[in-house]
């Protein structure tokens, strides 16, 4: 389980969960877009629920890894998933947000 540092409070959700908002997230802010998410989460009893979250250019998120409690629960949320990952290759590159516009990717080998 992993934590969404997000207005000031953490989000508990799957490991896979957050780092597909994360990455969306990214991708949002380097294409100028927003978007909001409706993430499975564990609520601070244990209970499965859902956080809307607005993701964007302006988001300030970081994950950090849960600590051991009695939250840690099997969140059926792989559908939530691969949205995302769909939303994020839809949304534009995952290309650096102060990318230089006279500097190619092409230009580079990374093989």
């Amino acid at each position: 389980m992993k934590d969404i540092q997000y207005a000031g409070r953490a989000i508990r959700t799957s490991d896979a969960a957050a780092d597909a908002v994360i990455h969306y997230a990214a991708v949002l802010g380097a294409n100028r877009k927003t978007d909001t998410v409706d993430v499975p989460t564990v609520d601070e009893h244990g209970t499965p629920t859902v956080e809307t979250l607005l993701i964007g250019p302006a988001s300030e998120i970081t994950l950090s890894a849960a600590p051991d409690d009695d939250r840690d629960r099997d969140l059926d949320d792989a559908a939530f998933v691969e949205h995302v990952r769909r939303m994020a290759d839809a949304a534009g590159p995952a290309r650096p947000v102060n990318e230089d516009p006279d500097v190619r990717q092409d230009d580079y080998d990374f093989d």
